[in-house]
Parts: structure tokens; sequence; C-alpha cells
């Protein structure tokens, strides 16, 4: 699964606090939220022809832009990193964010995946 191979490149990243959807309340800076934006499969006449891909938005949180996206500089190489579990056909930056009730920011990434 993409989703294990994912929290494997990411978690040195940030000791192990790489999350799904959303981080548990008092989760520890800096970390990364991950949610999966769509799930495609590639089909032909006769079917579904075996590939697959799958893009996932990642989430830096920091608490300074600086911080945030130096993260999100670091998410980034080991995104694009090609390796025997998957390999990234596309990496687009999303808008930046900053949460007035957290006082958190955030630098978000989109990346296409392939198997």
């Amino acid at each position: 699964m993409i989703e294990n191979s994912l929290i494997d490149r990411l978690s040195p990243l940030v000791d192990g606090r790489v999350y799904f959807g959303v981080a548990p309340e008092g989760a520890v800076l800096p970390r990364l939220i991950l949610q999966t934006v769509s799930e495609g499969a590639g089909f032909t006449l006769t079917g579904w022809d075996g590939s697959s891909d799958l893009s996932i938005q990642v989430d830096a949180w920091g608490a300074s832009h600086f911080k945030a996206l130096t993260l999100a500089r670091q998410a980034f190489v080991a995104m694009t990193t090609d390796g025997d579990d998957f390999t990234t056909g596309s990496a687009d930056r999303l808008p930046d964010a900053f949460e007035d009730d957290t006082g958190l920011f955030s630098v978000s990434w989109e990346y296409t995946l392939q198997p």
C-alpha cells in the first residue's frame, strides 16, 4: 500500500508525527498531515489495464511560516525520490495557510503517485 510507504518515507522528518486527515488534539509540531485527493484506475476497451494512481495532499505544519516551508521542502525531496514503493508523476504547490485560532502555518503540496 502506498499509504504505508508514505508514512515510512515521511516519518523520519517529523519523528513519526505523520497523520491521515487530521492530527490528534495536542499533537506536537512540526507535523505532516496527509489527505487522499483522488484515486484513479486506468482502463482500455477491454477493462482495467492494471494501472492506478493516487493524488495525495501533504500539509506541512509549523509554528512559523519559515518552519512550515522548510518542512514542506524536506517532504518534497522525500516524495519526489523514486523508489520501489512508488514514483511521483507530478507535484503542485497549493496556497499556504494560517489558522487564526491556533496560530499555526501550513505549506501544502499535491502529489500524483504511481505504484
